[in-house]
């Protein structure tokens, strides 16, 4: 259910100019470069090699399924391990023919993409006995894959002026094209400004087709009359290690300082990185150009050499293995002077480890676990010590506690569901799972479900819905259920079985439920034992992102016609119409006897806003009502939604779903939920890097509502996931029935959070209010995702023995986020139990 085809909406853009024009909700915070302590992300070092190696400078794959590792050592040979041996053999020794010394010697190796059938591999080096820079074509024996022949071909010679600053990376791009990095002739500061000039090869990133042994035809330079053609990008002083990620394609450049500032790059063709002009973001004031001129691209991250001896760059890889060794889509990468590792996530630089290494260069194996390579002859596998792949988890935390975990990245997509069960005399806690979905490496689309309770009745909205309905019982369940169309009639009844321990999952339209395509109307199932369910809206844009939200499950085990009188009112703390954002109100109605009720909206200041849906509702038995504003003003407007049932009705079940357009283009689309009112409200929130369109930069934002005829005064209260106190905000003041809506750290005293925060937010006032939230997320194009973050009541206590995740989506590009939290003045503890959908205990690698 993490992704399917659905209908097919015009192609999607950017968001981020649209989203500024909703005032009370997006607002760019802007910062530089910065460090954090990497709170809650340790790392060891496994010994691969601990000694033995000499002068080693690399370690890479072959990416031909072998699950060999290749190591590079600096005087010209090349060792190659099996999978799980550290047992070294000769694959390769050129010693003869490499200069090796200081920043020369064998310095990179790379694997022709069709290695596996053409036998092809390549070296960079340093001549002897001149010191020129070689690109070489080796093959492999046709008699033993782990032997090279001795024969070469080369396919680059390009003559050095002094001994340093040789650059010495190679490695193949999506693209299938060889890419080089060349230093930029060495002594200092570039004397003769071959970094700049177009006409040298040196410092900058070529770019070669060794399948046609000549430049490609899309190098920026290609028609060879303003600058080589092997050129792909200049401005560099020496690119000593780069890489690409394998799920986005970026190249992530690690080019060495002189004195003063290391950097990382995302380099792409044509692009000018500034060295001589700039050393990271100082200006060098070496010209020869001017550092207002324009056209130098800035580093993505930078440090100076002030602290811990620093002193020279090593890049690394964006990590994308299997075993959640390291965050998922984070830059490692470290300083050769320090020997620390340090990573870059969500625009924010911290330091992992310290070490006494040497760290000459990270590798990649062909799961995408990284290593390190310390000079003086050792090879180090880095590793997760909280890394925990049983079928169990253990959690406790203390009252306004929080816990968090993360799932790895696999290819092979399962399904299954989770169990949520507390120790003996503690309470059940709080929770959410966030289901997020890539394609080719990209986050497309999150969705935030809440922890569900068991029940034996639902009723949900069935447009473009799939449903998750799991069995927890040790027998097997009859799932009777129907669909009631929006006149309140009745069709496509039927039923189905689920075995013990076991769930379905599907869309509405797909068997066993097979509603028409298109249906509008409503789902509803009844159980003979108690299940838990999840329901989930879902289309397929025309650049095929599959955009997700969570729909509410309305609960009416307790006999459908069993509402108590009168109902409270219904309160959708937020709103938007106008200028591309519309809002769709659906209502579904629990009884099987028509119900009534009116609609009202108001702007942030209390006053009646002018909207379409304002005024009476009549919902048939067991059917639904629906609106969708135009979105078509162009002056934006937000606040809240109210609906007050009738004397004789109870409340609907409620929900804004949110959407954007541009030019008529669809681009996003998220759930609210309506809540009763109440005094103190939790949830669970995050502030997560920059937030200033870097990928992985996460920041919660808050709509609280006053559904009263008197202003509201609302307390804030922030902790951490240990439950401590973080601070208090200002009290804020809420118009009678007016409403604010604002990100966790606008809120005052609360601007100067951890780039790392995550935590509890208590939302309370003397007068009843309502409360909503959401979770916005920059992907890796800097796209804006948004899904819903919901607050608990204090006042609701689970009547359920047990919660549930009803249903979980791990791998083929799903992932997950389990948190659990505080829901009430108490701390909790307990088990989470992983299955998959036949019941089998599920091992899962999870990160906390």
């Amino acid at each position: 259910m993490c992704k399917a085809p659905r209908a097919t909406l015009p192609r999607l853009s950017t968001l981020e100019l649209a989203i500024m024009r909703l005032k009370a909700v997006i607002v760019m915070i802007l910062v530089g470069s910065l460090w954090a302590s990497a709170q809650s992300v340790r790392i060891d070092l496994e010994p691969v090699i601990a000694s033995g190696l000499n002068q080693p400078l690399y370690l890479t794959n072959a990416h031909d399924r072998t699950g060999r590792r290749f190591v590079v050592e600096q005087p010209g040979r090349i060792s190659v391990m099996q999978p799980g041996s550290s047992t070294r053999t000769t694959f390769l020794d050129i010693t003869g023919r490499v200069l090796s010394g200081g920043e020369r010697g064998l310095l990179g190796l790379a694997f022709h993409p069709q290695f596996a059938s053409n036998r092809r591999f390549f070296v960079d080096y340093t001549r002897r006995p001149d010191g020129a820079t070689v690109i070489a074509e080796y093959h492999v024996s046709t008699s033993n894959p782990n032997v090279a022949q001795a024969s070469e071909t080369v396919l680059l010679l390009i003559p050095q002026p002094y001994e340093n600053h040789n650059g010495g990376m190679i490695e193949f791009g999506p693209d299938g094209y060889l890419y080089i990095g060349m230093g930029d002739g060495g002594s200092g500061n570039d004397p003769e400004n071959r970094a700049q000039n177009p006409n040298e090869l040196l410092g900058k990133i070529l770019r070669i087709d060794v399948d046609r042994g000549a430049p490609p035809p899309t190098n920026p330079y290609a028609d060879g009359l303003a600058g080589r053609r092997e050129i792909y990008a200049i401005g560099l002083r020496n690119p000593w290690r780069f890489s690409f990620d394998r799920a986005t394609g970026q190249l992530y450049v690690g080019d060495v300082g002189q004195n003063q500032r290391e950097e990382v790059d995302i380099v792409t063709a044509g692009g000018n990185y500034g060295w001589r002009v700039f050393e990271g973001t100082r200006c060098t004031n070496l010209g020869p150009a001017s550092c207002s001129t324009p056209g130098f691209l800035p580093p993505i991250t930078e440090y100076d050499h002030s602290t811990n001896g620093r002193c020279s760059i090593t890049g690394g890889y964006v990590y994308r293995g299997t075993q959640q060794s390291l965050p998922y889509g984070a830059y490692v990468y470290g300083d050769y002077c320090s020997g620390e590792i340090f990573m870059l996530e969500a625009g924010v630089q911290s330091v992992l480890i310290h070490t006494t290494l040497s760290i000459t260069s990270f590798g990649e194996d062909e799961s995408g676990e990284l290593y390190v390579v310390g000079q003086r002859g050792s090879v180090f596998r880095i590793k997760n010590p909280d890394a925990d792949t049983g079928s169990t988890r253990g959690f406790g935390f203390a009252d306004h506690g929080s816990f968090s975990m993360r799932t790895a990245g696999q290819s092979n997509l399962v399904l299954g569901y989770a169990r949520i069960q507390a120790s003996s005399g503690a309470s059940l806690p709080a929770g959410m799972a966030v289901f997020g979905y890539r394609q080719n490496g990209i986050l497309v689309s999150e969705a935030s479900a809440p922890l569900m309770p068991l029940i034996s009745s639902g009723r949900i909205d069935a447009v473009d819905t799939a449903v998750a309905i799991t069995n927890p019982n040790t027998e097997a369940v009859t799932l009777n259920f129907y669909f009631t169309d929006a006149a309140g009639n009745n069709f496509g009844q039927g039923s189905t079985i689920l075995p013990p321990n076991s769930g379905v999952a599907a869309f509405l339209d797909q068997p066993p439920f097979s509603a028409p395509r298109g249906s509008v109307a409503t789902f509803t199932f009844t159980s003979t034992l108690l299940v838990s369910a999840l329901a989930l809206r879902g289309i397929t844009n025309e650049r095929g992102d599959f955009l997700m939200t969570i729909l509410p499950v309305v609960d009416i085990s307790n006999s459908p016609d069993s509402f108590s009188l009168p109902a409270p009112v219904q309160t959708i703390a937020q709103f938007v119409d106008g200028g591309g954002w519309a809002t769709e109100i659906v209502l579904i109605n629990p009884l099987n006897r028509a119900i009534s009720g009116s609609i009202q909206a108001f702007n942030p200041a209390g006053q009646p806003a002018s909207v379409q849906f304002a005024g009476p509702y009549t919902i048939p038995p067991g059917g639904l009502w629906r609106f969708r504003t135009l979105g078509t003003g162009a002056n934006v407007q937000s606040g809240s939604i109210r609906i007050t049932p009738s004397a004789d009705s109870p409340a609907p079940s409620s929900t804004a779903i949110l959407s954007f357009r541009n030019n008529g283009i669809t681009v996003l689309q998220t759930a609210i939920a309506g809540v009763a009112s109440g005094t103190a409200f939790r949830l669970f929130v995050e502030n997560v890097g920059t937030f200033n369109s870097l990928p992985g930069s996460i920041q919660t934002a808050i709509a609280v509502a006053n559904p009263t005829s008197n202003p509201a005064s609302v307390a804030l209260e922030l902790y951490g996931s240990d439950g401590a106190t973080v601070g208090l905000g200002d009290p804020i003041a809420i118009p009678a029935n007016g409403q604010i809506a604002v990100f966790l750290n606008q809120i005052p005293g609360f601007s100067s959070l951890s780039s790392s925060f995550q935590g509890v937010l208590r939302v309370s006032s003397a007068s009843t209010v309502a409360v909503s939230a959401l979770r916005a997320h920059y992907n890796e194009r800097g796209d804006f995702l948004i899904s819903p973050t919901l607050p608990v009541s204090e006042a609701d206590l689970p009547h359920s023995s047990e919660l549930l995740f009803p249903h979980l989506a791990i791998g083929s590009g799903c992932e997950m986020q389990f948190v659990l939290f505080s829901g009430r003045a108490t701390s909790s503890s307990g088990t989470i139990y992983f299955f998959d959908q036949n019941g089998t205990p599920l091992s899962l690698a999870l990160r906390q």
